[in-house]
Formats: C-alpha cells, sequence, structure tokens
C-alpha cells in the first residue's frame, strides 16, 4: 500500500493526496514487488535497499545512493517482544517510510496529533526518529516494570513467568544491540546531513536518550539473570530438601520393617514366649523411632 501526504508551511495541516507531488511524504505499507519496483522507477531508488527494509533483522544503519539517503531504523513490532525494521528515504523532493507492518507512531502523523512539514525533510525526519524513540522507551519502560515485579517475587514465580523472563531477556538483548547502532546511526546523521543548529540539538539529545536506553537494557538483563539465578537456587535447595525428607522417613518405615523382618523369623528370639511380646516389640520400634527424629532434629536435618 501506497499513500501520499503533503503539507506546505503555508498550510495548516497534514492532507493526503491522490498522486505523489514534489514535497511529499510517502507512506509505503507492505509494498508487493509491483509496488517496490514501481517506487524504483519513479523515485530513483534502488529497489535491492528498499527490499532490505521489509527485512526484521535488518540492523540500524545509513546507506547512500544516487543522492538519496536510506535510514534503516527500528520500531516496536505489533507480535510481542519483537523489533519492526523501518526505512526512512531522504530524496532530493521527498521523504519516504517503508515498513512490513502499520508504524502506531506514524498514526499521530496521519492524525494530525503531531504536525510536520513535509517539504521540510529533515525536519520531518527528527520528528519521525522522536515518535520511534518515544514508543520504543514506552515498550523499555513496560518490560522493565514487569522484570521488577517479577524480582520482588522471586521465590513464588512458576514456570511461565520464567519463560515470560527469557522472552523478556531476548528481547532486551535484541534492545541493546538495537540501541548501540542506532546510537552509531544518529552520530553518523549529525555528520552527513545538513541539519539546522536547532535540528542537530535535537538530534544530541535522541542520542543521550539512546545511551540511556542501553543502559537500562543492559541493568534489567542483570537484573533477570540475578532472578534466573535465585530461582535456581531455590528450586535447588527445595529439591534437596525433599530428597532429605523422603530419606528420612525411608529409614524411619526400615525401623519397624528391619525388626518385623527378624521376628518373623523362625529362630529363637527374645519376648518370644511372653504374651506381650508384640507390646513389646512395637515399644522398641517406637523408641527407635523417636530417637531417630530427635537425633535428626538435633542435627538439624528436620
Amino acid at each position: 500500500m501506497i499513500e501520499y501526504y503533503k503539507r506546505t508551511i503555508s498550510q495548516n495541516e497534514l492532507k493526503k493526496i491522490e498522486d505523489f507531488k514534489v514535497g511529499s511524504w510517502i507512506n509505503v505499507i507492505a509494498p508487493n514487488h509491483d509496488e517496490l519496483a514501481l517506487l524504483a522507477k519513479n523515485h530513483n531508488l534502488d529497489i535491492e535497499l528498499l527490499e532490505e527494509g521489509l527485512d526484521d533483522n535488518e540492523l540500524p544503519r545509513i546507506d547512500f545512493d544516487q543522492g538519496n539517503n536510506y535510514i534503516y531504523v527500528k520500531s516496536g513490532h505489533k507480535d510481542k517482544n519483537k523489533l519492526l525494521t523501518i526505512l526512512i528515504v531522504i530524496g532530493e523532493d521527498f521523504i519516504l517510510t517503508l515498513s512490513k507492518h502499520k508504524v502506531p507512531e506514524f498514526d499521530l502523523l496521519i492524525s494530525k496529533s503531531v504536525k510536520i512539514v513535509t517539504t521540510q525533510r529533515l525536519k520531518t525526519l527528527i520528528s519521525m526518529l522522536y515518535l520511534i524513540d518515544q514508543g520504543i522507551e514506552k515498550d523499555v519502560l513496560n518490560v522493565v516494570k514487569t522484570v521488577q515485579q517479577k524480582k520482588k517475587s522471586s521465590k513464588d514465580l512458576k514456570e511461565k513467568d520464567i519463560d515470560d523472563l527469557l522472552d523478556f531477556e531476548d528481547y532486551l538483548n535484541n534492545l541493546v544491540s538495537m540501541y548501540y547502532y542506532t546510537s552509531l546511526l544518529y552520530s553518523k546523521l549529525t555528520k552527513h546531513l545538513n541539519f539546522l543548529e536547532d535540528d542537530r540539538l535535537l538530534l544530541q539529545d535522541l542520542i543521550v536518550e539512546t545511551e540511556e536506553g542501553l543502559n537500562l537494557c543492559k541493568n534489567s538483563l542483570k537484573t533477570i539473570s540475578n532472578i534466573r539465578n535465585n530461582y535456581s537456587i531455590v528450586l535447588s535447595n527445595k529439591l534437596n530438601r525433599s530428597i532429605q525428607i523422603l530419606t528420612l522417613f525411608t529409614i524411619a518405615i526400615n525401623i519397624p520393617a528391619a525388626i518385623g523382618g527378624i521376628y518373623g523369623m523362625n529362630i529363637g528370639l527374645p519376648f518370644q514366649n511372653s504374651p506381650f511380646a508384640f507390646i513389646y516389640v512395637m515399644c522398641i520400634i517406637a523408641i527407635l523411632i523417636t530417637s531417630f527424629f530427635i537425633f535428626a532434629k538435633k542435627k538439624r536435618l528436620i
């Protein structure tokens, strides 16, 4: 799907237009090969670079071809714990965005909640990068909040909680990689594109926020690692305790079994002629079992 939007300085709001005009924003969502070929032909774009914008494994970077700047960034995905690749192309007379799925942050531009002037391509680029950064930051804070909640109840975690933490760990590792390459990308943008001073300062702010996000993700990864280690220790202790208790009860059960086995033999035994032999044997068993548990208690085995 290819959509065209345009707003000049003299216009009050962004408008959707039928066909391309100079100074337009071209918003491309889940394009097929024919649409990519049409874009490449009409705007002198490299179709291979456009196809790379649909690759979810693409890392943030910038590429140049025939006067066009291809900027690859990452955004939150509609599926849980995934990142979506977004390609932003800065051409001579247009700005183009391309993604495999709809970008929620761009809805704010289309709904006019965030105002842009499409003829000012670099200012529009900064606005888009800010919206994408805010979306990622929101996702990161939600993950961090959930991780902290899991940390408080680490002793009562269930198997599903551990699975969730492993998903978060994988997502945070992707974010660490994304933040690292995004920081490099922003630094290259300041060198290769002719931003106005105000826009350059805004881009510097984005670099700072990226570094803060990177540190936040790293700290959350350490927290998850500590939670998993603590969970492993708790499970190990519970397993050892269970084995210990079962061993003690096995010994306790074997005491009457051994004495009963001896008195089941056809040989001469103490009390065999006494009418109270059963009571005596039961008393001996009770004394032995009680002594065993007192000994185990003193040794802190139970």
